[in-house]
C-alpha cells in the first residue's frame, strides 16, 4: 500500500484519521465508519454493478490514437510545471494509463473500480476521504464524459485542491460512444467554460485538439465495423472496395492537410474538435 495513503486518508464523515487499521478493514473510532481493504487498497464505495471493467492496454507518448498521444503530451507538460514535492491525485485512473508521467512523484490514483493499479477505490461524488485542500494537482483524463452526476464530482475536486492548485482535464468531443453504458456526456467548449466558473474555478487554459483526417477516419471506421457487416454480400463487397479507395485518398491527403494540432477554440474557428484540454485553477 502506498505510504501516502496512510498519511492522507481520513474518515469521510468526521475528517479524522482512521485509528484502527487491520489487514481486512479500517475503522474510525469516532463514528464507527468501517472501510473494507481489498487487495491492499481501501474501498470506500461499492463498484457499480454495470461498471465497464476493461483490460489493461499499454499506453505511452507514442501509443494509441492521435487524441491519446495529444493527451499524453499535454499532461506531461502540466506535470513538468509542478513542484517536485507537489501532491497529485489521478481521478478515474483506471489501469494507470498516465501513471508513467508521474514516476518518482508524490502521486496517488483513485477509481470507482478497484483496479490493481489504483491506490484506493472511491466515487468522489459520493464521499471524500481526504481533508480539504490536500492536493496541488488533480488529474481528470478522459473521465468527465463517464460521470453522470458531474456537478457533485466537480464540487469535490474543488474541495480537494489547495488554493492555487490545478485541475487538469482532457475530455473528448467528436468521439464515438465508448465504455458503454458509462458514457454520458459530450461537452462543447462553451459548456466547459460555464461549468468551470459555476464551480468556482478560474480557467488558466482551454484548448481544442483538431485533426480533420482522424475525424473523417472515425466515420470510415464506423462504416467498416458497424455498417458494412449488415449489408447483403454483394453490396458489402462493393461498399468495401469503395471504402478502401476512400481510405487511400485520406492517406494521400494527410501530407497536404497535416496532422493534428492544438489551438484555442476561438482562434481555431473549427466546430469539430476531437476533444478539449483544460487547466482550471482554484483561486
Amino acid at each position: 500500500m502506498n505510504e501516502l495513503i496512510h498519511s492522507l486518508i481520513v474518515c469521510p464523515d468526521c475528517q479524522q484519521p482512521f485509528s484502527i487499521k487491520e489487514e481486512n478493514f479500517w475503522r474510525c473510532s469516532n463514528d464507527g465508519r468501517e472501510v473494507r481493504i481489498y487487495e491492499g487498497k481501501p474501498v470506500f464505495t461499492p463498484m457499480p454493478k454495470t461498471a465497464h471493467v476493461y483490460e489493461r492496454i499499454e499506453r505511452g507518448s507514442d501509443q494509441g490514437t492521435p487524441w491519446r498521444r495529444a493527451n499524453w503530451k499535454f499532461l506531461q507538460e502540466q506535470a513538468e510545471g509542478q513542484d517536485k514535492e507537489a501532491l497529485i491525485l489521478d481521478v478515474g485512473a483506471g489501469h494507470g494509463d498516465f501513471a508513467q508521467i508521474f514516476s518518482g512523484r508524490k502521486y496517488l490514483s483513485v477509481d470507482v473500480v478497484p483496479y490493481p493499479e489504483v491506490d484506493l477505490a472511491c466515487d468522489l461524488g459520493e464521499c471524500v476521504p481526504f481533508k480539504e485542500g490536500t492536493f496541488d494537482m488533480l488529474v481528470l483524463m478522459n473521465v468527465l464524459e463517464h460521470v453522470y452526476h458531474f456537478h457533485e464530482l466537480l464540487d469535490a475536486l474543488y474541495y480537494l485542491l489547495k488554493p492555487g492548485g490545478s485541475l487538469v482535464i482532457a475530455v473528448p468531443f467528436m468521439i464515438k460512444v465508448h465504455q458503454a453504458p458509462f458514457d454520458f456526456q459530450r461537452y462543447t467548449h462553451y459548456s466547459l467554460e460555464r461549468m468551470a466558473r459555476q464551480h468556482g474555478f478560474e480557467i488558466a487554459l482551454l484548448e481544442g485538439y483538431y485533426d480533420p483526417i482522424f475525424f473523417v477516419g472515425e466515420g470510415t471506421r464506423n462504416l467498416r465495423f458497424w455498417v458494412l457487416p449488415k449489408l447483403p454480400r454483394l453490396s458489402r463487397w462493393l461498399a468495401r472496395g469503395i471504402l478502401i479507395f476512400i481510405e487511400g485518398l485520406l492517406t494521400l491527403m494527410r501530407p497536404l492537410i497535416g496532422g493534428g494540432y492544438v489551438k484555442s477554440p476561438e482562434s481555431a474557428k473549427n466546430p469539430a474538435a476531437i476533444g478539449y484540454h483544460l487547466v482550471l485553477r482554484k483561486p
